[in-house]
């Protein structure tokens, strides 16, 4: 008769705690899985772009928001494209768009057409929005229907198209709240990320979780002298938080050429601080590293994600 219960309370209690264990634990890994984003892009390209702050395209421009965000979203007009200097779907963002209606004109007299429009501004690789889909470079396009197709590439902060020059919308964003500085350095700091390298195809695999938390503010200090490159300014710093708590010791931030963030920087004294609008990328001259050092250290492949921060403005 013991026995008899004894089985019956296995039976009754103990395996349907074990079963709904199991199934919680199969929806998590299933859900990791299913969160992936994977980017494949060609050597040549990151070798190109990793200290380069800015890349201009042969834009054709597919779709495009009818007007630009409100403040509170975050004032950016949204512009879904391809091109050929990138060869994956691109969104680019023009800042603080509702100033610049004869820039936002010129979107919109492009859009729909096969007809491209020169388009300059910072290149950013972020896993904000990729979707379901592998992001593979090369990989033929489709004309898009939406201003928001699945992405990982994007033109962020445009600076220029046409000839009209957007180096002005790179300034604080009136009635936007930006993320906070803990929570958002808090979840680059912690995302995982896996390489893979086709030595045949020439090619690199970054797999890594999707990544939010746009334009976040912080402050930021120097830690090293700023090292000019053809498009801009790229310098090691150090971030605090508004509280001047320090979260970081160190990262690379990147100055768009002669915008007013880098024109900022160029006054700072020693010892000087900045208090920031950033936005985050990938870091290509990180997964350039790791690449290159990958045989002798195989450990390099999956240390968590390489970013930077792109300086948008300053307060």
């Amino acid at each position: 008769m013991k026995i008899n219960i004894s089985f019956r309370y296995k039976l009754e209690i103990i395996w349907p705690q074990i079963l709904w264990k199991f199934i919680f634990l199969f929806i998590v890994v299933v859900s990791i899985t299913v969160a992936q984003t994977t980017i494949t892009l060609k050597n040549n390209f990151i070798e190109k772009y990793k200290n380069r702050a800015t890349i201009t395209a042969t834009y054709t421009i597919d779709k495009a928001h009818e007007r630009p965000n409100s403040a509170k979203k975050d004032g950016d007009l949204h512009i879904a494209g391809r091109a050929p200097e990138i060869k994956l779907p691109v969104v680019a963002e023009i800042m603080n768009a509702k100033d610049d209606k004869d820039a936002v004109d010129l979107v919109h007299q492009h859009e729909g057409t096969t007809d491209p429009v020169k388009l300059t501004g910072a290149w950013r690789i972020w896993c904000e929005h990729g979707g379901h889909s592998e992001q593979i470079q090369g990989k033929r396009l489709s004309k898009f229907t939406t201003s928001n197709p699945d992405h990982v590439f994007e033109i962020h902060p445009v600076t220029k198209i046409g000839d009209i020059s957007l180096l002005r919308s790179l300034k604080t964003i009136d009635g936007f709240e930006p993320k906070d500085a803990e929570r958002a350095f808090t979840s680059y700091e912690g995302k995982q990320c896996q390489i893979k390298v086709d030595a045949e195809k020439k090619t690199t695999t970054i797999i890594t979780p999707m990544a939010g938390y746009n334009y976040v503010e912080f402050i930021m200090e120097p830690n090293a002298t700023p090292f000019e490159v053809e498009d801009g300014t790229l310098l090691m710093a150090a971030v605090y938080d508004t509280n001047e708590d320090l979260l970081v010791r160190n990262r690379r931030m990147i100055f768009i050429k002669d915008s007013e963030p880098e024109k900022k920087l160029k006054d700072l004294k020693s010892g000087d601080r900045l208090h920031v609008l950033g936005i985050p990328r990938l870091n290509l001259a990180i997964v350039s590293w790791r690449v290159r050092n990958a045989v002798e250290r195989p450990e390099v492949l999956t240390w968590n994600l390489p970013y930077e921060i792109i300086i948008v403005a300053v307060y």
